[in-house]
């Protein structure tokens, strides 16, 4: 390997490590202050477990891959529908929460693994489904890129790939994204919410095809991390409204939140 070879390396396995330190934080503190357990996050948790259903036919004999398990929300939902979940997760501290919730809830095919899903080596095909919520805005483009090549090949013919990613054409991210990540302290330093159809592109590039966008929500999404009510009717209303806005085909790329939808 010559010198600028090794620098990239280096420079890949440090931006790496600043993100898993950021995430371990994070999630620390999430934990501590029970950040996930609002009834916002759990409504929008259900939300985006149904509209992945609408979009992946599940099978019972199903090998899924998830990238960016966090605390184990969608695995837990998702474990009863499939054969078997492969879980990677880049903070510690998250995966070893995830592995508990996972243990109480009773769900024993779900296998986590703690670590950087760049430094995965999964067998050609071991996948039927690979999904990713919420985690392909934390890469830079060029590891995104290499990504999308890297999980073509862990996917078996005819296989499902499905992103969900915070939306850069949507209204409010838009409007008021600058304004939030000053507010926030849940972005690390690279993220960036992505153009769709430039992500669509990249996979197609990577070898999927059928590809097509699915938007998710408009409120719904973006609310539960500045809203700490526990209204169960505020939030029915909220996503009500998003789905009275969905409805409409000339809002739809308004969206906060898309799915790139694809196969193998």
């Amino acid at each position: 390997m010559d010198g600028a070879e090794d620098a990239g390396v280096t420079s890949h396995d440090a931006m790496i490590d600043k993100e898993r330190e950021h995430e371990d934080a994070w999630y620390a503190r999430a934990l501590r202050e029970r950040f996930f357990e609002r009834e916002g996050f759990r409504q929008l948790v259900a939300w985006n477990v149904a509209a992945f259903l609408r979009q992946v036919p599940v099978r019972p004999d199903m090998r899924v891959l998830s990238i960016g398990a966090g605390l184990g929300d969608y695995e837990i939902a998702l474990a009863p529908l499939v054969g078997h979940i492969t879980a990677v997760e880049l903070s510690s501290t998250a995966a070893d929460t995830a592995r508990a919730r996972l243990r109480a809830a009773g769900h024993h095919n779900v296998a986590v693994i703690a670590g950087a899903i760049d430094n995965q080596a999964f067998e050609p095909g071991a996948f039927d489904v690979v999904y990713a919520m919420g985690v392909f805005h934390h890469f830079l483009p060029d590891q995104r890129r290499a990504l999308l090549a890297r999980v073509a090949t862990w996917i078996a013919p005819s296989g499902w790939i499905y992103v969900r990613d915070p939306n850069a054409r949507g209204i409010l991210r838009r409007a008021m994204e600058r304004w939030f990540r000053r507010r926030s302290t849940v972005h690390a330093e690279q993220e960036a919410s992505l153009d769709p159809f430039v992500l669509m592109a990249e996979a197609e590039q990577a070898g999927f095809h059928a590809t097509r966008i699915d938007y998710i929500d408009v409120i719904g999404g973006p609310l539960p991390w500045l809203v700490r009510s526990e209204s169960r009717a505020l939030w029915r209303a909220v996503f009500a409204f998003d789905r009275a806005w969905l409805a409409v085909p000339g809002l739809r790329r308004a969206a906060s939140q898309f799915a790139l939808v694809g196969r193998r």
